[in-house]
């Protein structure tokens, strides 16, 4: 793929030439970032490239949109996830593509130009790309399923295909499982075998995320209801850490506490504080892996006041304690 961003002249500016890159033999793995922040383009991105699979992280902290030039000579399957901002993706020949801050969907892509247009104040996507040969080894088995079928038909069509009709909202476990691309702690053959077992695991999440969207009845929600209770799972997803009762949430967004609970569980399937534990349980996860920060830090950032308090929540989250993370 060719990146080019728009620089404040309006000119198409690539920066391939700038790539950092790290290879791991031995896990068959090359990893590439770029940054322009020195360039007046203050953005960045990492890829992790494996034979058939590329991770791509792109990361903005600005107050100005950004304009991607993207071209792509050869069909992908992928896997697009919105953690924060807004993305406008406009290609040649395909429906444009809009994703709020936590959607995500997966998306058959034959070849393309195309612009991304990401808007802040803080923007971070994800894109996972598998080849085409790879992902119809995951549909070979799967006839019967119809939203798997269709998929596959368009992809023999070589056309645009996206897997829900309507973007869904990225869970906090398919979430982890990103950050964890980026963060893995393994090398070599180790590293390989990771990466792919958590691949897996992301795409189960979102074709089981997928199938039961489908198979679920109609929510019976309206639409204001339903706009009112995206906007609560957007703002958790933002301010997790912060203090809140549910009472507080429902008058933010104009509903009582019961519409609130009762259409979160509809909507989401889950409870309001169900959402909220697992993110705050996969940020402390994340604090204890990749900042290196000890379990007192961490109960603290999570605004426990015992220690054995948090570390009794983490066990139940994730079946082992905080301090076996690093064992």
């Amino acid at each position: 793929m060719v990146i080019k961003a728009k620089d404040g002249a309006g000119r198409y500016i690539s920066y391939e030439s700038k790539y950092q890159v790290e290879t791991d033999e031995r896990a068959g793995l090359t990893q590439k970032q770029i940054s322009a922040l020195n360039a007046g383009i203050p953005w960045s991105i990492t890829e992790l490239v494996m034979e058939n699979v590329k991770i791509t992280h792109a990361l903005s902290q600005t107050d100005q949109d950004i304009v991607l030039r993207t071209e792509q000579n050869e069909p992908t399957v992928d896997l697009f996830v919105q953690l924060n901002g807004l993305s406008n993706i406009r290609r040649c020949h395909q429906a444009n593509r809009h994703y709020q801050s936590g959607q995500c969907n997966l998306v058959y892509t034959p070849a393309y130009e195309g612009d991304l247009h990401l808007q802040g104040p803080s923007v971070s996507t994800f894109a996972v790309q598998f080849s085409p040969g790879l992902f119809r080894r995951f549909l070979d088995d799967q006839h019967g399923i119809d939203f798997l079928d269709s998929l596959a038909e368009d992809m023999d069509k070589e056309k645009a295909h996206s897997l829900a009709p309507f973007n869904p909202s990225a869970t906090p476990a398919m979430k982890a499982i990103l950050y964890a691309f980026l963060n893995c702690p393994f090398v070599g053959l180790t590293k390989r075998l990771f990466l792919e077992a958590k691949l897996l695991e992301l795409l189960a999440l979102q074709i089981e995320q997928v199938s039961a969207t489908q198979s679920r009845p109609a929510t019976g929600l309206r639409k204001d209801d339903v706009d009112k209770l995206i906007t609560v799972r957007n703002w958790l997803d933002e301010h997790f850490l912060q203090p809140t009762t549910l009472l507080e949430i429902a008058r933010s967004v104009g509903l009582n506490d019961f519409k609130l609970k009762k259409g979160f569980r509809t909507l989401f399937n889950t409870t309001v504080f169900g959402y909220l534990t697992d993110l705050r349980m996969n940020h402390a996860r994340q604090l204890l892996l990749e900042r290196q920060q000890t379990v007192a830090e961490v109960a603290d950032t999570l605004g426990y006041q015992y220690v054995h308090h948090f570390s009794h929540a983490f066990r139940k989250h994730f079946g082992y304690l905080p301090s076996e993370l690093r064992a």
